[in-house]
């Protein structure tokens, strides 16, 4: 299709008389650009930039359309979400690995030897501190370039104290999500979330380590189906059970190689001249690799120190901390390690025992530690440089499993319990803080009920606009819902309902049903544990939404109707209207229009009592909506162009894409299909750009259903099957019942087969389309008997 846009974009340029260099120049792009877009060898560019060709062209209102059209065309042919590219998200290699030559010659041999038709996984164990990790993800770098197609890493937990082991369903959202697969097409069942895993890593040349595995059940579901992929394995237990594995066992350390690290972090040449007080180092040490590195940095560190002193220490240690054994040899060199280090370097390590994620930045740390942020990355780095944290990435930090024990031991020896509590509640503020401020730059003009934070952080990370606010929302967000977790449990009611709140656009827009659903239910109890009815009404109207989207009707009907009863009772307008407006657009589905209409007339109502502009924007377009089904075209096209205003001005990109769509949808009615093709590119634009699957998938039907109605039967189809597959991967019923219900109708005519299956499909999906929907596929099905097949 790029070369239709090509073509068209031709002969406008001919016709103006301009130049490749003149058209580019004019609208503000390259000529390379204009050159590659002619030939259909480039990519074609945003739709505002579309409009600023043919501006520079001079075309009409229709020609301009035209264009658009097959701009749209193109992106649709070449934007193709979720597939990996060159995707690198393995940890940092440490630069001064050491030994275990034969291990990676053997995961090399194995990775270049794979058999056809079968992924190859290597399973290596040993027991904690031996290095598995280092290992894997040290071979993993050395064979990156067999892999050109990406380099996963995804730690399972399997064994890091206080912590559940990462179910397979989690675990698979987040390779996903690294593969490109955006959060609203993630589906919500295991089985599906495996095969959309499988699917798109089918081909593809990839590389996977899972770290830190507990059991093969917990891994199997996570392997690619495709020959070209490989899977690295860690785990402290041998995992017999993983079909078709490659063990690999690693034991400590031989003693060369365990004498060479020691060299190697001390440096040679404070240790050249003891060869006997380094042997004694690496024995003590158990010639396990995280002892020996956080042993051998204390001499590294302390210039006076010969190795015959830290052999000493050692020696010391391991009659503290008792007779023998490697955790006593770990427990022996961590105490050497933490004793050296400043007091405020051992305090915030201590209080890392308090954050229950799995890693954290500079920003919560300060936190933690009631610092500074430059003081606490000064910290962060020295315990980095002393082996007793791990920078597994840019800014981001994290304990080993065996040290993570040890910071909950030194916590509550040395850090009274009101310490601890003063520290717990920094953190906790530090990110609802910063959760809110992302809040209200990522959904402005949606009401968010006033609270206050105790603890407002001095340094903050920068969420000052859309694309910063998410990305940090997407860095945190497994330590957000966390620390609901862990607020819940500790009887923070506040603290759970207020970051439930302040998270719950983010759930909705990135497609985290799971988080969302499972959050509101503790927000639930919270609220009903302190009497908040205001914050109770809210948090049951989003649960009331999110059991929607879980496919769970009769309790998001439950929901709506409590909040409702709850929201009028307290005079609650806005919680009222959104709940009206929710009913509304349930009365549409089933086919109950003018109901629909009157319940959108009160929301209305309500939210111009309160001067609320963005529920204005929704109810007005809720009501174009349900005028565009009764067929009033050109008042429902009037709700929508209000609409549009009041969302443009508060800046709302979500609400102006639902709105463009449906003035698409509107223009579709009137016959003006350029102009209705026209706006649901704009709106489909807008989704990609956000990144909102599941808006995306609704916007290809109506794309669809527009080219359908211009009879342009085969590119409608092809919109449609787009939507499916979205649709299927976010596990959206309605969109998947509207295009099979829109492809069945582009196949009628040529395939009845294959239509009348699609049909059948779309009606198989009980409740989501709506009664005049299903009325039109059955009638479709019943005509002439063909498509029924009689």
């Amino acid at each position: 299709m790029a070369e239709r846009f090509g073509t068209v974009l031709r002969t406008y340029r001919r016709r103006a008389g301009l130049t490749q260099e003149e058209l580019a120049e004019q609208a503000g792009l390259s000529a390379r650009t204009i050159r590659a877009l002619e030939s259909g060898q480039g990519r074609v560019p945003r739709l505002a930039s579309v409009r600023e060709v043919a501006k520079a062209l001079g075309l009409k209102a229709g020609e301009q359309q035209r264009l658009l059209a097959t701009a749209t065309d193109a992106a649709d042919e070449t934007e193709q979400p979720g597939q990996p590219g060159r995707r690198r998200y393995l940890p940092y290699d440490i630069p001064d690995f050491t030994g275990r030559a034969a291990e990676v010659a053997r995961i090399a041999e194995l990775v270049g030897s794979g058999s056809a038709g079968a992924v190859l996984v290597s399973a290596i164990d040993g027991m904690a501190g031996v290095g598995k990790t280092t290992l894997a993800v040290h071979a993993a770098h050395l064979m990156a370039e067999r892999f050109p197609d990406g380099q996963f890493y995804c730690d399972l937990h399997g064994f890091t104290p206080g912590y559940e082991p990462v179910g397979p369903a989690s675990a698979l959202e987040a390779l996903l999500r690294m593969a490109g697969v955006d959060g609203a097409r993630i589906p919500h069942t295991l089985q599906e979330r495996s095969a959309l895993w499988r699917t798109t890593l089918s081909d593809r040349r990839t590389l996977v380590v899972l770290d830190n595995a507990a059991t093969a059940e917990q891994v199997r579901p996570l392997l690619p189906g495709s020959a070209s992929c490989a899977v690295l394995v860690t785990s402290r237990r041998r995992l017999l059970a993983l079909e078709g594995a490659v063990p690999l066992s690693l034991d400590v350390l031989p003693e060369a190689e365990a004498c060479a690290l020691v060299a190697r972090i001390a440096g040679p040449d404070r240790v050249a001249d003891a060869p006997e007080a380094v042997a004694e180092i690496a024995e003590l040490c158990g010639r396990l690799p995280l002892a020996i590195r956080m042993a051998a940095a204390r001499l590294a560190h302390r210039p006076a120190w010969t190795a015959q002193d830290l052999a000493s220490e050692l020696r010391a240690g391991r009659r503290r901390s008792g007779s023998g054994g490697n955790e006593q040899a770990v427990s022996a060199a961590f105490a050497l390690s933490y004793a050296r280090l400043g007091p405020g370097c051992q305090r915030l390590f201590r209080l890392l025992g308090l954050h229950p994620g799995a890693d954290l930045d500079a920003y919560a740390a300060a936190a933690l530690a009631g610092t500074d942020v430059a003081t606490a990355g000064q910290w962060l780095e020295e315990l980095v440089d002393v082996h007793l944290l791990e920078q597994y990435a840019p800014h981001r930090y994290q304990l080993h499993d065996l040290l993570r024990r040890h910071t909950q031991e030194v916590l509550h020896e040395s850090e009274p319990p009101a310490h601890r509590e003063e520290a717990e509640l920094r953190l906790l503020d530090h990110y609802l803080h910063t959760a809110r401020n992302a809040r209200l730059v990522t959904a402005p003009g949606q009401r968010l009920l006033p609270f206050e934070v105790a603890h407002p952080p001095d340094d903050t990370p920068d969420v000052s606009d859309r694309a910063s606010a998410l990305a940090w929302y997407e860095a945190e967000h497994a330590n957000l819902v966390a620390m609901i977790t862990q607020a819940a449990a500790h009887g923070r009611n506040e603290h759970v309902w207020q970051y439930t709140h302040v998270l719950q656009h983010f759930f909705d827009i990135r497609g985290r049903t799971l988080d969302w659903v499972t959050t509101h239910e503790l927000a639930l109890a919270a609220t009903g544990n302190l009497g908040n009815h205001p914050a109770h009404a809210e948090i049951l109207t989003s649960l009331a939404i999110a059991c929607w989207h879980a496919g769970r009707p009769e309790d998001a009907f439950d929901r709506g109707l409590e909040a409702l009863a709850l929201c009028r009772e307290l005079g609650d307008a806005w919680g009222e209207a959104v709940i009206l407006t929710n009913f509304g657009i349930a009365q549409e589905q089933l086919g109950q229009i003018e109901e629909a209409v009157d319940l959108h007339r009160q929301a209305l109502a309500l939210y111009g009592g309160i001067d609320a502009p963005w529920g204005e924007a929704l109810s007005l377009t809720s009501l174009g909506t349900a005028h565009t089904r009764l067929g009033r075209a050109a008042e429902a096209l009037d709700h929508h162009r209000r609409a549009l205003d009041r969302y443009r001005r508060i800046g709302d990109p979500w609400g102006e894409a639902r709105t463009l769509t449906n003035m698409g949808t509107g223009y579709r009615q009137l016959g003006r299909f350029g102009e209705a093709v026209a706006h649901h590119a704009r709106a489909l634009s807008l989704d990609r750009r956000m990144g909102d699957r599941r808006a995306e998938s609704e916007v290809l039907n109506d794309l669809g259903a527009t080219y359908h109605a211009a009879d342009r039967r085969d590119t409608a189809r092809r919109r449609h099957q787009r939507a499916l597959d979205i649709a299927r991967a976010i596990d959206s019923s309605l969109q998947i019942a509207r295009a099979h219900q829109g492809i069945a109708h582009a196949l009628a005519p040529d395939d009845p087969a294959a239509a009348r299956h699609h049909a059948e499909q779309a009606l198989a999906v009980q409740g989501e389309l709506s009664a005049p929907e299903t009325a039109e596929l059955t009638a479709l099905l019943d005509a002439d008997g063909g498509l029924r097949g009689e």
